[in-house]
């Protein structure tokens, strides 16, 4: 060998070396940088049912909730968090199409369509996610109601929204249920429903088996094993939607013992409340508390609804620990994008109020707290709480966002990740609820709500509320009726006409809102062709 070409080879060789080194920095910095490019996992935790003001975090120091707690200290809380019309089916429509009531269709109880030209799951499915779902996912036709859909026809895909696979727990009767069908293999001589309520039953009962025959242990498991058996190669989307803490209330006997002896706040009724439903006093009997969304029925129903509530509250918090569990066993937490929220709450007697369907905050206000991973690379502070008004609407968009996919501008959610990162210039200022007639006729409404003042129409009556939640939280004061508050409330009066005008003059005529004795159920935007019934607008109670 020459000395000439020992010197090229050399000089070729440390050229290997250095383009060798200097790829495997580059693909170091590369990866590091596909990690914060990667699309993180989603879990979406979703209670039924649960009301904002029942967890720890929020300033209930009654609840036991560690478990949500940690997720909101390790992220963020929204403490001014809405659903979009309290009520299951309508909300699960705002849910899933990133839409309001109005623009999505849907304003009161009746059917989902069984297909939207935006829908959560099949969007992230063409994003890459695959795709899962256990618990109460109340869609229909897969969940109980008015629809009636042939056997062989309940698994079919078009129904399905998207999802890969479901396992469902939505209520006793319905034959694809994937929990009833377990619970008898696995428990043939027991009753399911071993405590004998009802799924609107104000009453508490003890669970008489054990824990892991309970809906939320067997929701929980679903979805530790759909966990267990994933691999690193695609993102994940997991909806974790729990029956409870919607009735029954049927929570282990620990959980009860836990809350026996403590103090449990009365009912919260304003002067307005007392002379409209204080009325409705007659304690009902067992089987008529399946229908008593109103009324007076003693200090006593109230703990004992609000003991089994706060008991199945505790219970579901403990499963979500099993999930977190699960998560860090194997490894993803963080790069896991992890929310809690609800379809509405539950008024628990508030104002003779119980259930949902109702504007004020029990029934309305609902929890958001979302956790974002490591692997996204955001630098804001853990454990905020950001008092922006967000919305059921907001959550698909924020999926959307944190999936690298664009956010159509139909939407009218919006997501939330800019104000996690502190940018809230743009935000909305005003938010606006609606429900549909629901329970009896004069309850059909339409809300507006800013970071202080709530104002509520009731559309069958012309009624008017307004109220002043900075100082006046549990809406005990209705201030629409008082003198110094009338310049307030006819700015709020036009702000509601400004937001209805453009329904025509079935809603707003000569600059006026219409009183409206028609029951609307579906808006012009429902899409019909996707709803395998002729389509009436009445009410689905």
């Amino acid at each position: 060998m020459t000395k000439n070409s020992f010197i090229f080879g050399e000089l070729h060789l440390r050229y290997i070396v250095l383009f060798v080194f200097g790829a495997t920095i580059f693909s170091i910095n590369g990866y590091s940088q596909n990690l914060k490019r990667n699309q993180p996992n989603i879990v979406f935790i979703f209670p039924d049912q649960l009301r904002s003001d029942y967890i720890g975090v929020e300033g209930n120091n009654i609840a036991y909730t560690p478990n949500i707690d940690r997720i909101a200290n390790e992220g963020a809380l929204f403490s001014r968090a809405y659903s979009a019309s309290p009520t299951c089916l309508p909300a699960r429509a705002a849910l899933i199409t990133g839409m309001g009531p109005w623009k999505n269709g849907l304003l009161s109880y009746a059917p989902i369509a069984t297909k939207y030209k935006y829908e959560m799951p099949q969007m992230l499915r063409d994003a890459g996610y695959n795709t899962f779902a256990t618990g109460k996912l109340h869609f229909k036709p897969i969940g109980s109601g008015a629809l009636i859909v042939k056997p062989d026809e309940l698994d079919n895909s078009k129904f399905m929204h998207g999802f890969h696979e479901i396992k469902l727990c939505e209520g006793w009767g319905h034959p694809q249920n994937a929990y009833n069908i377990w619970f008898k293999e696995n428990a043939p001589n027991l009753e399911i429903d071993g405590t004998g309520l009802g799924p609107t039953d104000h009453r508490t009962g003890i669970y008489p088996y054990s824990d892991e025959l309970h809906p939320t242990a067997w929701t929980a498991n679903q979805a530790i094993e759909f966990i267990d058996s994933q691999s690193s190669k695609e993102p994940f989307f997991l909806k974790i939607a729990f029956h409870r803490p919607h009735p029954p209330f049927d929570p282990p006997k620990r959980w009860l013992d836990f809350y026996k002896d403590r103090e449990i706040p009365k009912a919260i009724v304003g002067n307005w409340s007392e002379e409209k439903y204080g009325g409705f006093n007659d304690i009902p009997s067992p089987s008529e508390q399946l229908n008593a969304p109103r009324g007076n029925f003693g200090d006593s129903i109230v703990r004992d609804s609000r003991e089994g509530y706060l008991a199945a509250i505790s219970f579901l918090d403990e499963q979500i620990g099993h999930v977190l569990t699960s998560l860090e066993r194997n490894g993803v937490l963080e790069n896991t994008l992890i929310v809690i929220s609800s379809d509405h709450g539950d008024m628990m007697g508030d104002h003779h109020l119980w259930r949902k369907s109702y504007p004020y905050e029990g029934a309305a206000g609902v929890p958001m707290i979302i956790r974002w991973p490591e692997s996204l690379g955001i630098k804001a502070n853990r454990g905020q709480v950001i008092k922006e008004l967000v919305e059921l609407r907001d959550i698909l968009p924020t999926f959307l966002e944190v999936a690298g996919v664009d956010i159509p501008s139909e939407m009218d959610g919006m997501s939330m990740m800019p104000l996690i990162n502190g940018k809230k210039k743009r935000w909305r200022k005003v938010l606006d609820m609606e429900h549909g007639q629901c329970y009896w006729k004069e309850n059909s409404w339409t809300a507006l709500t800013d970071n202080r003042y709530k104002y509520i129409y009731y559309s069958v009556t012309g009624e008017e509320q307004l109220f002043d939640l900075e100082k006046d939280s549990g809406e005990k004061k209705n201030l629409a009726g008082i003198s110094r508050y009338k310049n307030i409330l006819a700015k709020w009066r036009q702000r509601m006409v400004d937001h209805l005008s453009d329904r025509g003059e079935d809603w707003v005529k000569d600059g006026k809102l219409v009183i409206r004795d028609e029951n609307i159920v579906f808006s012009p935007n429902y899409p019909k062709e996707y709803y395998p019934k002729e389509i009436k607008n009445e009410s689905f109670n």
